[in-house]
């Protein structure tokens, strides 16, 4: 188990991906009513269930979950969780809906990005039935009972993302609108998979969070940040960047890997971290990012 407090009414919940710590968050909101946020993939719904116990919470007690988009990541868990959570709904963005209802399209999708061997290690996802989400257009607020959540839509990663501000604890829990931010690494590395990927969107996303008066962002990947407002631009800066520099190696005639390798070294140097130091799960999401900005360009040359 692997939870951390972050206020009395904010927790952490490490889902353990694919048996990585540091990697992939939960959080799990706390007022009269409680809202998890985020639950990683199929195969981690035993670490949420063990956090939640962890908490003194009963599966049975849980409110809401949100998954801040439907990636395998973020939402891959929901469907098995609410076997355990009878009176939970699932609120999603509206785009969204229809891949947790059924998300045949999301794993192929997944599968043809990642490959059949990975998928197994993350898990299926489980059809959700329609009637237990609701669906979420540009904004919503939840009334917790001592907490006032305010849900977002905050595009650019992926069309159907949202993220989640909570007012009276001044926390921005950002969803992929932010960079991941590694412990070990501590320096951003944009997230930018296929197949949705739209930089304008993504920086006008960041734009907007940056506006909302956020003292904590709560990173997917991976943890608590109290620079909220230079994280949101470092990850525009660094998105632009990264596509300019794979556009340029595109032209220079570089595969995949070799731009993954070239950017691989670029973030060691930023960092000071050796490249044998970085866990597979960061070269994974470089890897990811790549292939996102190279079908970007394919489709904006």
């Amino acid at each position: 188990m692997s939870t951390s407090k972050i206020s009395d009414r904010v927790y952490l919940i490490d889902t353990l991906g694919i048996g990585q710590k540091n990697s992939i968050a939960a959080y799990l909101l706390k007022g009269e009513k409680t809202a998890l946020v985020d639950c990683g993939y199929a195969s981690s719904a035993p670490a949420i269930l063990e956090g939640l116990t962890g908490l003194n919470v009963n599966p049975s007690d849980v409110d809401y979950i949100i998954p801040t988009h439907v990636h395998l990541d973020h939402a891959g868990a929901a469907g098995y969780l609410l076997d355990r959570m009878p009176r939970a709904k699932v609120i999603a963005q509206e785009r969204g809906v229809k891949h947790l209802v059924d998300p045949t399209r999301l794993v192929q999708s997944a599968t043809s990005i990642f490959g059949e061997e990975l998928i197994r290690m993350y898990g299926t996802p489980k059809p959700i039935q329609a009637e237990r989400i609701t669906g979420v257009g540009e904004e919503m607020h939840i009334d917790l009972g001592g907490l006032s959540v305010t849900v977002v839509h905050t595009p650019g990663h992926a069309p159907h993302q949202v993220s989640v501000h909570v007012e009276e604890e001044k926390v921005l829990l950002a969803a992929d609108a932010v960079g991941i931010v590694y412990p070990f690494l501590r320096v951003v590395l944009p997230t930018t998979p296929p197949p949705s990927l739209d930089p304008a969107e993504l920086a006008r996303s960041a734009e907007r969070l940056a506006q909302m008066d956020s003292k904590l962002l709560l990173a997917p990947h991976f943890g608590v940040r109290a620079d909220v407002k230079e994280v949101l631009a470092e990850t525009t800066r660094k998105t632009n960047a990264w596509v300019e520099e794979v556009k340029a190696m595109r032209k220079r005639g570089l595969q995949t890997d070799e731009i993954s390798a070239a950017l691989k070294r670029e973030l060691s140097a930023e960092s000071g971290v050796p490249e044998s130091e970085f866990p597979g799960y960061s070269q994974i999401s470089i890897r990811t990012s790549v292939l996102g900005i190279l079908q970007y360009l394919e489709k904006n040359p």
